[in-house]
């Protein structure tokens, strides 16, 4: 995460600087650096060099687990609805699974596909097949036909373990007969009679812990689990995640002062590597508790958090914004929460959570899946996901740059080396690719290409090398960075990463369709982007007619249901006689983006997602207005 000679540098001259300012008053200081003394010692004392010391020892959070149970086996580490375990009740599960894997012939480096919701069993599953070195790939149990066996058979697992719960079997019993013989073992009971009873192996399983021999030739630059991103070719991205990042996430909280007096509240799903790496290899590490939601509710979010006694939130958003719009109650701050960490918190949320909530303190962060470092505000900065001073990219190379809205593409100047943006202007975020980066930028399994258009060269000399995160910030004054958009084939809605080509590409195979376009539209007080299709019917070429039949509706409607998770379906749809094309080839957004569905701008009928009545309807200005006052819920 940081360069270490450079991160000592830096903290020798952060501890001068702490004496230097009492000496000399702090007067004499710009306010930015106050605050990157505050950075420094906060993050970097508490989590960066604790996290280095694990990489170089090779202690694995498996380690950390194994010292909490011994520390304190009666601690209560898991509470799921009416249920509660501790850390030796969790680690005698998870043993029992480690054996399980051992006697279903699993061994160190092979791969099991995880197909679980917020239960019990995919905490007991991650940790016992951490115990013997089996890789995990993290499922979308959301995922249907195509994408599901795609994102199955690119991990080229052993094979699946999947949940008890019917909702998410059926979908893996629908194509069973794609994955090449995989053997799906299932938890529970089942209808399906080829899926493999799991309950029988693990009650026969031994609960004592399996030697650490089953792990002593982990490195920390070998894969633990895949994580999947949105692709820009159409399906997701199995991203590599090695252990030294897991080693990372586990101490990412450090800077939280989570401890083990500390209990958690999660309700994100643990295929994100939100929930399953940050937030439960911290609470492992520490020996805290995890209250894990099977689904969020606004209306009990709470009442959860007060009976439980929660004093951490772990939060999107998306989530965060459906709290604050139940009705307020006297009860509102009569909980026990001292902090909330998370991403993609609006700022009149924040001021909710902050003011009516009476939640002190919120820790906004910035990171992605696949890359290898990230951001987060310590100092309450409303708005603000970290900060990049001209200090701290001593630690964390890094610039942003100018970069063209219409292509994405950076914008290089007449040496052909991109160009910086100034503070308060949108730059493109590039981390710069060290010898350790390219070692845990591994990129995407069977999709090795997708790694090298990350990559961008000749940023600030001629033969450098960045990483493009694909998102774009502004920093003001102080040196508080500000998410200002994401770039790329991508969106975000619902706390779920979007791909406008896997959306585009369902669309297309209607044969009443030539071509569709999936871009991202801001809806008023809502978190991220609504999906739009734009699209060209075959019969509009001949025709000035852009409107949809019944038939047509029916059909998008159906296909869409079908294929894609909701949150992926467009939210709204618009018919265009052609698309404008950039000197590349590729669909112009630009243009579309900006018109969004609002009527005054669309010269053509939109068409809206009643979620209600699971269909799309002609959009009148009316609607449209209660759609923007949020009366009528996307």
């Amino acid at each position: 995460m940081y360069q270490k000679s450079t991160m000592w540098t830096v903290i020798a001259g952060a501890i001068t600087g702490l004496f230097g300012a009492s000496y000399l008053g702090i007067k004499f200081w710009a306010p930015w650096v106050v605050y990157d003394l505050k950075y420094i010692w906060t993050v970097m004392i508490s989590s960066v060099l604790p996290m280095l010391s694990d990489i170089k020892k090779r202690k694995l959070p498996i380690d950390r687990f194994q010292e909490t149970v011994k520390r304190d086996p009666k601690k209560t580490m898991l509470i799921v609805e009416k249920s509660s375990f501790s850390y030796g009740e969790g680690n005698a599960r998870a043993n029992k699974i480690a054996h399980s894997a051992l006697s279903l012939g699993l061994k160190r480096g092979d791969v099991v596909a995880i197909i679980l919701a917020n239960e019990p069993d995919f905490i007991w599953t991650i940790l016992g097949l951490q115990k013997v070195g089996v890789q995990m790939a993290f499922i979308n149990f959301n995922l249907r036909n195509e994408s599901l066996v795609h994102v199955i058979k690119v991990a080229e697992p052993k094979m699946i373990f999947v949940s008890r719960e019917k909702d998410i079997q059926n979908p893996v019993s629908d194509i069973k007969n794609e994955l090449a013989g995989i053997p799906i073992y299932h938890f529970g009971e089942a209808d399906d009679p080829d899926f493999k009873p799991l309950d029988g192996v693990i009650e026969e399983s031994s609960d004592q812990d399996v030697s650490e021999e089953f792990r002593k030739e982990i490195k920390m630059i070998d894969n633990c689990c895949y994580v999947y991103t949105s692709g820009t070719t159409g399906l997701p991205k199995a991203a590599y995640i090695p252990y030294e990042k897991v080693v990372k996430a586990s101490w990412a909280l450090a800077a939280l002062n989570i401890s083990k007096d500390d209990i958690i509240y999660t309700s994100l799903p643990l295929y994100h590597s939100a929930a399953s790496l940050l937030t439960v290899e911290n609470v492992i590490r520490t020996g805290a508790t995890v209250v894990l939601k099977k689904k969020f509710s606004a209306s009990q979010f709470i009442r959860d958090c007060r009976d439980h006694r929660v004093t951490v939130v772990h939060y999107v958003g998306e989530i965060l914004r459906y709290v604050a719009a139940t009705p307020p109650s006297s009860s509102d701050s009569d909980h026990c929460i001292r902090c909330a960490f998370g991403n993609g918190l609006r700022r009149d949320v924040w001021k909710v959570m902050s003011d009516r909530f009476k939640i002190p303190h919120i820790y906004e962060f910035y990171a992605a899946t696949e890359m290898p470092v990230g951001m987060v505000n310590i100092s309450n900065k409303l708005g603000a996901v970290g900060r990049m001073s001209p200090l701290l990219k001593m630690t964390l190379p890094s610039e942003f740059v100018l970069y063209d809205q219409a292509t994405e593409d950076v914008v290089r100047n007449k040496d052909g080396l991109c160009v910086l943006a100034p503070l308060d202007t949108p730059g493109l975020l590039l981390l710069k690719l060290n010898e350790r980066r390219r070692m845990t930028f591994e990129g995407y399994k069977g999709k090795e290409s997708e790694r090298k258009k990350k990559l961008v060269h000749d940023v600030i000399v001629p033969g450098d090398c960045y990483i493009n995160t694909g998102d774009a910030f502004t920093r003001d004054k102080d040196y508080f960075v500000y998410f200002a958009d994401r770039l790329g084939d991508t969106f975000r809605w619902k706390g779920e990463n979007v791909s406008t080509t896997e959306v585009a590409n369902i669309l297309v195979e209607l044969d009443i369709l030539t071509d569709a376009c999936v871009y991202g539209v801001e809806i008023p007080d809502n978190e991220g982007k609504a999906g739009m299709a734009a699209v060209s019917l075959k019969h509009s070429l001949k025709t000035d007619d852009l409107s949809l039949t019944q038939e047509q509706i029916k059909a998008i409607a159906q296909i869409s249901e079908k294929h894609l998770p909701s949150y992926a379906r467009p939210r709204f749809i618009r018919v265009v006689k052609e698309f404008e094309y950039t000197s590349t080839f590729k669909q112009s957004k630009l243009r579309l983006k900006q018109e969004g569905y609002d009527l005054d701008k669309v010269d053509s009928p939109v068409y809206y997602l009643n979620c209600k009545e699971n269909t799309y309807k002609e959009m009148t200005p009316e609607i449209e207005k209660q759609i923007n006052s949020g009366v009528i819920k996307m």
